[in-house]
């Protein structure tokens, strides 16, 4: 493995998002704005502020249903001092006192994450959006929650966002049911979350891909696509709210953006199978930052969205100058998303007023530039 520029930049952009997190996210509250980070990027758009999981804007309403209004819950500081924003509030004081079975937080789990996790990246705070978390906590059991459901896709109620997340390849769904969505998280998720209780409290600690292929062997044999994003996710929420089931710093899976991510921190020079490369690279991260891979794995997604300096048009960051908002990065030649460098070369006119972050290589097609043009370009404006 040779180690790249994009390494030490993840490592650089690491410190930054550890030192943010314990200044504006936990445990302390201080608002990103006033972060210090020399960062643009980090201090207009809460994003950058985490490098575990559990504090992600796609896991915080599951700190709300878990641990309630208590001081149990990572954020009870800032909930003390009355400055828990009003979902925080609504949500924790709702499930304060709730007990369930393993199964049923299992369930909990799936249903958060196979619906979407309630993420919408373009609004502040980023993980309470349509989510049927809010109603949840009225039932005592699965068989509740299953008539939760049934009434509020009846009524038309959203429960499913796509804002930053993706869907799994849901069923066909029967004559009872008309999305797909809802027949499995009524018929397939109750019971992959029963089976999966018994498999984790069967003896001996389980590492993180042994879990997550107990669940996608399930998918395959009740005739399912197998649901490598979302299950991922539950696997690591296993990890966050069930540590003692798990050996935590074993091996992770990575999505997309983490795969992209790590393609750019080192090359491949021992032309290992891709799983082995991605894995080397890990446990490379682990020994530098001391982040066990399931984290780490969630940083590197950050880490290129970073990079790429994604701001999510529209909602709470519509006051943002798109011109102006720059990451600190030291890659100044990176050819995907919105680059100050692509400004100054006049490749656009102007990042305001964009519908879309300007993902892949949009600009550059928009420009017939090629890779290596466009950094031949940029090297030479820089010199």
């Amino acid at each position: 493995m040779i180690k790249t520029k994009y390494y030490y930049d993840f490592l650089k952009y690491f410190e930054l998002a550890k030192d943010q997190q314990e200044k504006c996210n936990v445990p302390n509250f201080m608002p990103h704005t006033e972060s210090g980070m020399n960062d643009d990027l980090m201090e207009n758009v809460e994003l950058y502020d985490v490098v575990e999981r559990k504090y992600a804007g796609f896991s915080q309403i599951v700190n709300d249903i878990f641990y309630g209004w208590t001081d149990k819950h990572p954020y009870w500081e800032r909930m003390k001092a009355g400055k828990a924003t009003s979902q925080r509030e609504l949500v924790a004081k709702n499930w304060t006192g709730k007990v369930h079975s393993l199964d049923t937080w299992l369930y909990l789990f799936i249903l958060h994450r196979v619906t979407g996790s309630a993420i919408n990246y373009g609004t502040k705070p980023s993980g309470y959006h349509n989510t049927l978390l809010f109603k949840l906590h009225l039932a005592e059991n699965i068989e509740d929650m299953k008539k939760i459901i049934k009434a509020e896709s009846k009524i038309g109620k959203p429960f499913y966002t796509s804002i930053g997340y993706q869907f799994p390849a849901f069923p066909k769904p029967t004559s009872e049911y008309k999305k797909g969505g809802d027949y499995y998280l009524c018929e397939y998720a109750p019971r992959l979350a029963q089976a999966l209780a018994v498999f984790l409290a069967s003896p001996g600690k389980k590492d993180l891909r042994e879990i997550g292929e107990f669940m996608l062997n399930w998918n395959v044999e009740n005739g399912l696509r197998q649901y490598k994003f979302q299950y991922a996710a539950v696997v690591a929420d296993i990890a966050d709210w069930f540590p003692h089931y798990v050996n935590k710093e074993s091996m992770f899976y990575y999505g997309t953006n983490a795969v992209e991510c790590i393609s750019y921190l080192a090359e491949n020079d021992k032309k290992l199978k891709k799983e082995d490369f991605l894995d080397e690279v890990m446990r490379s991260i682990y020994e530098d930052t001391g982040s066990v891979p399931y984290n780490a794995e969630d940083v590197c997604c950050d880490y290129i969205r970073w990079v790429e300096n994604y701001i999510r048009p529209g909602d709470d960051y519509a006051h943002l100058d798109f011109d102006k908002v720059w990451s600190s990065s030291d890659i100044k030649d990176h050819p995907r998303g919105r680059q100050k460098s692509m400004l100054d070369l006049g490749l656009v006119e102007t990042f305001n007023g964009i519908t879309a972050h300007p993902s892949d290589l949009k600009v550059l097609n928009d420009n017939n530039l090629s890779v290596q043009e466009y950094q031949n370009m940029v090297q030479y404006y820089n010199l």
